[in-house]
């Protein structure tokens, strides 16, 4: 899999209503944490998706810097809960039937 990384310049242009002071507005916020290489600052294309969300809470929702600190914690937390309970499927998945079905079981299937 072939990384790709941003400069400033290309993630402003890769995000429609991105500009340079709201790039800084999310970097001051801690809602962005863009990579290094070579000494500057580099974005993936997770960064990217993720301003483009940033941009639209703010568009459409207008929330603070505050506000959007919280609501992307709560994404965070949330996709860390699906890897997890994916994962936990999987292993689950591993399991001899009288495992799956005593699971179920107990869990009111």
């Amino acid at each position: 899999m072939t990384r790709i990384f941003y400069s400033e310049e290309q993630a402003i242009a890769a995000v429609g209503r991105l500009d340079h002071a709201r790039l800084t507005r999310f970097l001051r916020a801690e809602v962005i944490a863009p990579a290094e290489a070579s000494g500057r600052a580099v974005y993936r294309q997770v960064d990217i998706a993720r301003m483009e969300l940033l941009c639209d809470l703010c568009d459409d929702f207008e929330l603070n810097d505050d506000a959007l600190g919280m609501v992307m914690q709560l994404i965070d937390q949330l996709h860390g809960t699906r890897g997890d309970l994916a994962a936990l499927l999987r292993a689950l998945g591993e399991e001899p039937d009288e495992v799956r079905n005593r699971v179920q079981g107990r869990l009111g299937r």
